[in-house]
């Protein structure tokens, strides 16, 4: 569901998600030839607070209420209540380890997907912490490059609030009794045509049989293809919508609108035999007349089942929250111009079905020493998580702008 409310609670996912690893690949961003004196125990410090200018793509939801989400920064910014993301290191020769932990929170009032609904509220709260552990396998006073494997903690907290609009409902529903209605009423026709000559030619003892036969066989073909119809109907109302196939149970609708579906076979059934009577008699043309406003009303009355039946199956709240651990692994590199610039990238993949079924990172930055002990970047960075758990979904890329500052000790 495309909605600035729910997308931007997802967007706020995209701040979280990626300021955990953001500066993964950054996290020793000074220059190699003249570093400064190591610290009697021979450990190296360094703290980076840090912030990423990011978008996000993607779909996220909880609670049977997803959205389709395409969010620049600009968006994330006009619904963001707090952020706080620090970042530390310690170095002992070849060995490091990395801490990172980052909290946002973010509310909304927005539009929501689909016909079905007026408008929503989303409130989101997410930590994500991130631990690793790193191994220098290449150094030179030009260049480094560390391989590192860790851990990355996802903790968020979700409340979604939506209301439904009835009108958006009744447009929902009369346009799925008028596709099953077509669909009986096709059907229908298709039993006839092939009887219609021999209805025709028949002996005004034996039209009443064929009509007999008719009815039944209209209705026994209605009633054992309305789930199937039903389905047809259903998928669209959810895809629209933004709905999850546990929302609007097939088996739970198909019961209760069982006596409208039967009215309308009926009601079908009756229309034909007076089409048939009619193209042997035009002057019952007008029974065909009165059949087909039974057909209309029963149509009518299907509708406003559905209606029903949709408008209780809505999910008006939605709150979840989730954690979850995703295994990673990656490199990271950077390569000294001179003195005071560099470069410098990241990439790391995770998940592996663990948790996420995927999680994958890339980044690259340009940075500059203004002392040995202080530095500042500014990159760019792609982060993307595909993680879902029963009505949970969080499947989002995250792309944008990053700086951050440096200071070691």
């Amino acid at each position: 569901m495309n909605s600035q409310t729910i997308s931007r609670m997802a967007t706020m996912v995209v701040l979280v998600a990626s300021i955990d690893s953001l500066f993964a690949g950054s996290d020793e961003k000074q220059v190699i030839e003249t570093p400064p004196a190591p610290a009697a125990s021979g450990w190296e410090f360094r703290a980076t607070p840090y912030g990423w200018l990011t978008g996000l793509d993607g779909t996220t939801g909880a609670g049977g209420l997803t959205t389709d989400v395409n969010e620049s920064f600009s968006d994330v910014a006009d619904v963001l209540k707090f952020a706080a993301a620090l970042q530390v290191e310690a170095r002992r020769e070849k060995w490091g380890i990395i801490v990172d932990g980052f909290y946002a929170c973010l509310g909304d009032d927005g539009t929501t997907p689909g016909p079905a609904y007026d408008h929503a509220s989303v409130d989101l709260k997410q930590f994500i912490g991130q631990a690793e552990v790193t191994y220098r396998v290449y150094e030179t006073p030009k260049a480094f490059v560390d391989v590192f494997v860790g851990a990355r903690y996802n903790g968020m907290w979700l409340d979604i609030d939506a209301v439904v609009d009835p009108a958006g409902v009744a447009t929902i529903s009369s346009k799925a009794s008028g596709a099953i209605t077509k669909a009986v009423v096709t059907e229908a026709e298709a039993i006839v045509e092939p009887r219609l000559e021999e209805y025709k030619n028949a002996a005004a003892a034996d039209r009443a049989a064929i009509e007999d036969e008719i009815r039944s066989s209209i209705k026994s073909d209605a009633t054992a293809h309305l789930k199937e119809k039903i389905e047809r109907q259903l998928v669209e109302i959810r895809h629209n919508n933004g709905l999850s196939k546990e929302t609007i149970v097939l088996n739970h609708v198909t019961q209760a609108i069982k006596a409208e579906a039967a009215a309308l076979a009926k009601a079908t059934a009756a229309l034909k035999v007076a089409e048939l009577r009619a193209s042997v008699d035009s002057s019952l043309q007008a029974k065909v007349d009165q059949a087909q406003k039974r057909v209309n009303n029963a149509n009518k009355q299907l509708a406003s089942a559905l209606d029903a039946q949709i408008t209780s199956a809505l999910p008006t709240s939605a709150s979840d929250n989730k954690q979850w651990v995703d295994p990673i692994v990656g490199f990271r590199a950077q390569y000294n111009i001179n003195d005071q610039w560099y470069l410098a990238g990241n990439a790391d993949i995770g998940g592996f079905g663990v948790s996420s079924d995927l999680t994958w990172s890339i980044e690259a930055a340009v940075g500059y020493n203004f002392t040995h002990r202080v530095s500042a970047e500014l990159g760019y960075r792609y982060l993307y998580t595909d993680y879902s758990d029963g009505g949970f979904v969080y499947d989002v890329a995250m792309s944008g702008v990053y700086t951050g500052l440096n200071i070691k000790f």
